[in-house]
């Protein structure tokens, strides 16, 4: 099921982004950069706090009760035609199985919503498994971007989805 998150799920979408970040990255990235990365961006207080950002929504995927996925999409950081998806991340045990196209399905409905016409993201350019889903999806590479995970400066992609034109294909 993909719902809208509530304040109640703060802490338990605190735990599974830091389980899920942790599993991806801990054999590109020192623990101790991980740990401060994990510490400043998915404690609790900090997933309340994005659940409760009226500019942003956060959708999760979930079995009974249990967090396998959630994507975390920001409208209007440049402009209100732009939206920054922020990320979606799938327990390892679950992908492969349709639910990061779900999650870009309630992101995408949530951006016509709001009258988005550009969604951007960041991914690690080494995250081959994430860039070729974006790509399948219809993300193009525009740049890249630097990243700091601690105190790791790594190097992300810069991917861009034209919602305009997305949008307008769909009504024929």
């Amino acid at each position: 099921m993909i719902r809208r998150a509530c304040q109640s799920d703060a802490e338990a979408l605190s735990d599974f982004a830091a389980r899920v970040f942790r599993a991806t990255y801990s054999s590109d990235t020192e623990a101790a950069d991980l740990d401060a990365y994990i510490n400043k961006n998915f404690s609790t207080e900090r997933q309340e706090a994005e659940i409760a950002d009226l500019s942003a929504a956060v959708f999760l995927a979930t079995v009974d009760d249990l967090i396998i996925g959630y994507a975390h999409v920001v409208v209007g950081l440049a402009d209100s035609s732009s939206a920054l998806l922020n990320r979606i991340y799938i327990d390892t045990e679950w992908r492969g199985r349709g639910l990061a196209n779900d999650l870009l399905d309630a992101v995408l409905s949530e951006s016509k919503q709001r009258g988005v016409t550009r969604l951007e993201l960041t991914v690690f350019e080494r995250n081959e498994r994430a860039i070729a889903f974006y790509q399948r999806a219809g993300f193009a590479a525009t740049g890249n971007t630097t990243f700091a995970v601690g105190e790791d400066l790594q190097t992300d992609l810069v991917m861009e989805m034209d919602l305009g034109e997305r949008f307008n294909s769909s009504k024929t």
